[in-house]
């Protein structure tokens, strides 16, 4: 295949899009550039099935600092461990690809997205979007595309796709959206406090954009499989699939119909039927086809014998199940109490099912879990009762408190129902902010959150290592919804570290920790924007046949057998986060703007309750945290505050115990424990900088004595001359007969002359 190109502009901007150079042994990639950014984007999938039950898809970005022309910091001068950027990233183009694989999918499977180029202006994210969904187009690989995504900000009142990073600075709201032609299949976004209106606004406007990209990728994937020769893949696939599922029911039926006979020689024909399939497909079409029948056959084959095995089933077990399930639903059982009803049915269900299907134990299990689940659906669908017995709208019950901890700076302690999140607020020195090490423009933060899920908080016992990427994810998205009302360095120049620690686990802990640090951050004394908390709530989705059901505040079955889950968060006054991960084939804007109303009620509900425990920030920081002042000083002081080899400024620091950063633009932080030794330091630091004087009293100390005067020390490197005739009355032979070295002396700024040499005269003469 030669090399293909496309080109689309996007709201001014050109995305050229490439394949057939780079990476030809991949079952698809793209270079994907915009301007000076450039993203190389590939997908694979192994021949291999894994014997697990999920789909193991792995996405990877790496970021590599040549993109910018850095070399890495580190000791080996090599890019480490992803930075948090790239595994945000890397959890978005997950979460979009994820819902377009078939549930059968087992194959693992790939994404890479390698950043090889970046001008700082073009975020490489969506690009890394865009690649991936290309990349996907032009395998061979089962995926229900194409698809693709964007950014949408808000500049002046208009909105704007795909804007820049310094755009980006300036808009309210960053979205990020991805979706196919119909519908929307993710939503990411960080706001300040926008209305639910905007919301769906911006996401009208992100698909708009999202639907030209999807139409010029198709385009690309047609032009490339003309130009290699290649059928359309939709063409491939139903080939092989049509090959393939007649062949698969028929053994599949033909398996099932003999363990209900019982007759061992029917079922060992039907076995050798079932793996004869593979192999005459692989006859049947060329080689360069194994891998796609590979997987086709994984997905085809357990399909037909799920769908033989649930047939037979069904009938079999569904009233027994529905009545547990019920029972189940009951108002005031626990978590544990519920899942040990439903297990215990399974149970006794997979025993005496799995005895007439030998061999086909794991088929059976996938058979009723698959029923208590449609039962499930059904039962909120039908008469409108959740797993643990409320209504669709209801909130669990809500406690909270503040202040548990005796020598924290700020606690918070949110519960709802078997959801607990206890979150610790510390403010530290300016100079304790997050050096940032990637490809953003970003330096460094001075607002950190981190999420941490111990396994205990679900019942479990299992080794803990360092933060997944859930957990990266879950910190990133409730810091993203307290930012916006994170007071602004110069008002509150401290460091801020929230640690959200999940304590217990049955649905939304990301919310949870968004309205616990809330709670500790007014606990530490942080003056929130216009004393508002920030409260959070998710949001599930039963969608069938027509008919959906909307659920406030889910649990953690619901968001397991629903099609959504839908976070909100933000204040009274309108949204500062979302997030949206589904597992259907994607939401009208209608239903989304029904889930956005009823998220507004329950953030409500939810903050009225963390209002109870504190309605506003403490007055005053916590007496456990130290002080912070922060002092603005003309830039051509710096030098002096500074002194000849950092003098002054360790002495100030030494002398007063505090931590003192100077930045170059004059601003100083002082930190310390204690509170009038803060204010010291910023005495001193004023006198140090200020002009000098005529008139002005000092209390000195004299750092030189000549034979004609004294040189007194005013302020830490600014020293004055008292003239021999003015220590005293009268008159001085030597100027050791009055002064030495370390004596204090009070005196008077008499003249400063052209040069800034300052003249003094001794307070207090003697009379005599």
């Amino acid at each position: 295949m030669g090399i293909i190109t496309k080109e689309i502009e996007i709201f001014g901007r050109r995305i050229h899009i490439e394949t057939g150079k780079m990476a030809k042994q991949a079952d698809g990639a793209a270079l994907v550039t915009c301007e000076g950014t450039s993203i190389l984007a590939t997908a694979v999938a192994s021949e291999d099935v894994r014997p697990i039950d999920f789909m193991p898809l792995t996405v990877d970005v790496e970021e590599k600092l040549y993109a910018a022309g850095k070399i890495p910091g580190s000791f080996f001068r090599r890019e480490g461990r992803p930075t948090d950027m790239a595994t945000l990233t890397a959890r978005i183009i997950d979460r979009t690809l994820r819902p377009n694989f078939d549930k059968g999918f087992r194959n693992e499977m790939q994404v890479v997205i390698t950043v090889l180029s970046t001008d700082m202006v073009n975020p490489p994210d969506i690009l890394g979007i865009i690649g991936a969904a290309c990349a996907m187009s032009l395998s061979n690989i089962p995926f229900h595309g194409p698809l693709a995504g964007v950014r949408v900000g808000r500049l002046d009142g208009k909105w704007i796709i795909n804007p820049t990073y310094q755009e980006l600075a300036e808009s309210a709201i960053n979205l990020v959206v991805a979706g196919n032609a119909e519908s929307i299949l993710m939503v990411e976004a960080g706001a300040s406090e926008v209305s639910e209106i905007d919301i769906i606004e911006a996401l009208g406007v992100g698909h708009d954009a999202i639907k030209k990209l999807v139409e010029a990728i198709a385009e690309l994937d047609a032009a490339a499989r003309v130009d290699s020769g290649e059928k359309p893949k939709a063409e491939i696939l139903s080939e092989i699939n049509g090959f393939l599922e007649e062949r698969y029911q028929k053994a599949a039926s033909d398996l099932v119909s003999a363990h209900v006979r019982d007759d061992s020689d029917a079922v060992e024909a039907a076995n050798e039927a079932l793996s004869e399939v593979p192999r005459l497909a692989a006859e049947q079409f060329d080689s360069s086809r194994r891998k796609v029948i590979s997987i086709c056959s994984r997905i085809a084959g357990s399909s037909a014998l799920f769908n033989a095995v649930a047939a037979e089933v069904e009938p079999k077990v569904e009233e027994k199940m529905r009545k547990v399930l019920l029972d189940a639903s009951v108002p005031g059982l626990s978590k544990y109490e519920r899942g040990l009803m439903r297990k215990d049915v399974r149970r006794s269900l997979a025993d005496e099912q799995s005895s007439r299907f030998p061999g086909l134990e794991s088929v059976v299990k996938q058979v009723l879990d698959k029923i208590e689940w449609k039962l499930l659906r059904a039962q909120i669908l039908d008469n409108g009762l959740r797993p643990d017995g409320r209504k669709p709208f209801q909130i669990r019950k809500l406690t909270t408190e503040v202040g548990l901890l005796p020598k924290t700076h700020g606690s918070g302690l949110f519960t709802r129902g078997e959801t607990q999140v206890l979150t610790i607020a510390t403010l530290g020195a300016h100079g304790e902010k997050q050096i940032l090490d990637d490809l953003g423009i970003e330096e460094y933060k001075s607002f950190m959150h981190h999420y941490n899920f111990p396994p205990f908080s679900s019942g479990e016992a299992r080794p803990m290592r360092g933060p997944k990427r859930r957990e990266i994810g879950h910190g990133a998205l409730a810091e993203r919804a307290l930012l916006a009302l994170i007071p602004p360095e110069d008002e509150f120049p401290y460091t801020i570290r929230l640690v959200s620690e999940v304590l217990e686990s049955n649905g939304s802990t990301s919310m949870g920790s968004v309205c616990a640090s809330s709670m500790a951050l007014m606990d530490a004394g942080v003056p929130m924007r216009d004393k508002m908390h920030v409260g959070g709530i998710a949001m599930g989705l039963i969608l069938e046949d027509g008919r959906h059901e909307i659920l406030s505040d889910i649990q953690g079955l619901e968001d397991a057998i629903g099609d959504m889950d839908f976070k909100v968060a933000g204040s009274k006054r309108g949204i500062t986060a979302l997030q949206m991960d589904i597992k259907c084939l994607g939401l009208s804007s209608e239903i989304m703007e029904a889930a956005l109303e009823q998220a507004r009620q329950g953030r409500s509900f939810i903050i009225k309750a963390m209002s109870e425990a504190i309605p506003e920030p403490r007055s005053e920081v916590s007496p456990n945290a130290p002080r912070m002042l922060q002092i603005s000083i003309p830039i051509d002081k710096i030098g002096e505050l500074i002194g000849p080899g950092g003098k002054n400024i360790r002495g100030l620091i030494e002398k007063y115990d505090v931590e003192i950063d100077v930045e170059n633009d004059g601003r100083v932080f002082v930190f310390g424990k204690d509170a009038a030794k803060a204010e010291a330091v910023r005495r001193d630091i004023e006198s140090i900088t200020k002009e000098p004087e005529v008139g002005e009293q000092y209390l000195g100390t004299v750092v030189k004595t000549t034979n004609f005067g004294a040189f007194v020390e005013l302020t830490p490197g600014r020293d004055g001359l008292i003239h021999i005739s003015k220590l005293s009355r009268k008159r001085v032979e030597r100027v050791e007969d009055v002064l030495n070295v370390g004596d204090k002396i009070e005196v008077e700024i008499e003249a400063i002359d052209n040069l800034g040499r300052i003249n003094l005269r001794a307070l207090n003469l003697d009379n005599d």
